[in-house]
């Protein structure tokens, strides 16, 4: 893998969540490139819950490429510790996918049934977390598991 993008709904409004965001792709910058792709949110103002997802969900579909690694975050995804992610990754690398892809859906989720069968979920944690939050989590635990994989002592067992 050559590369690892993040793709999410919706703009970072946070000042403390920008600034994590960051310093977790600076500090990554170092292992692997990373970019992100922001994706515009539906108007919530007019419409219903499954339209907005199901509007949101065909915008991330768009922007996929079937030759490449997608995984989606999603509350039901497979659970993983940081040393199982970090595993995981090092099963990845030989593959040779061209991109990985971690995808964060808005307020709403994803429409599932629009999702091709073959993708990968992961579940962060058995918390909720804001959509916003999810994206320093995320980026803090890729930022971990090049450390494991590496054997560098950021993480503590």
């Amino acid at each position: 893998m050559r590369c690892i993008r993040l793709i999410w709904i919706g703009k970072t409004q946070l000042p403390f969540v920008q600034d994590g965001i960051s310093l977790y792709l600076k500090k990554l910058s170092h292992y692997i490139k990373v970019e992100t792709e922001e994706i515009r949110a539906a108007k919530y103002a007019s419409g219903t819950v499954e339209q907005w997802r199901r509007q949101e969900t065909e915008k991330l579909l768009k922007r996929l490429d079937p030759a490449e690694l997608n995984v989606f975050l999603d509350e039901n995804g497979k659970r993983q510790t940081s040393i199982g992610l970090a595993q995981w990754f090092e099963k990845q690398m030989p593959l040779a996918w061209p991109r990985v892809n971690f995808i964060i859906g808005g307020a709403y989720g994803f429409e599932k049934s629009l999702l091709p069968n073959n993708v990968t979920y992961l579940r962060l944690s058995d918390m909720t977390f804001t959509h916003q939050m999810v994206r320093l989590i995320l980026l803090e635990q890729l930022y971990r598991a090049f450390t494991i994989i590496r054997g560098e002592p950021y993480h503590h067992v």
